[in-house]
């Protein structure tokens, strides 16, 4: 509101304007509304719920010797048997796959 000696002129917003304050004051309206019907729901601190579970059932398998997979010791002796050169930063899957890859090539070749 502009006020002179003689004349008072009211100033408009501009229509973007408007919109943009009327959803601003909605906005707050809901969260001040929102946050007054709030219901809170405290859980006690100190209070532990125990829950029974009911029985589990765990088989074990044993792994026959025979099958049992090869040891790191185990699988450098075949390595150096078969005159692989092997890094010391191969994990066991990785030693194992380059020890059955040449043990296939050599098994194709005498064949």
């Amino acid at each position: 509101m502009i006020k002179s000696a003689a004349i008072v002129k009211t100033k408009s917003l501009a229509p973007w304007r408007e919109v943009r304050l009327q959803k601003r004051k909605l906005k707050k309206a809901q969260t001040a509304e929102r946050k007054a019907t709030k219901q809170i729901r405290p859980s006690p601190i100190g209070k532990r719920e125990v829950v029974v579970v009911s029985e589990v059932v765990v088989e074990v398998f044993e792994i026959p010797a025979d099958e049992s997979p090869a040891t790191r010791e185990e699988m450098l002796q075949q390595a150096e048997a078969i005159g692989m050169k092997v890094d010391k930063r191969w994990s066991d899957a990785t030693l194992l796959k380059h020890i059955e890859e040449s043990q296939c090539l050599t098994q194709n070749d005498n064949s």
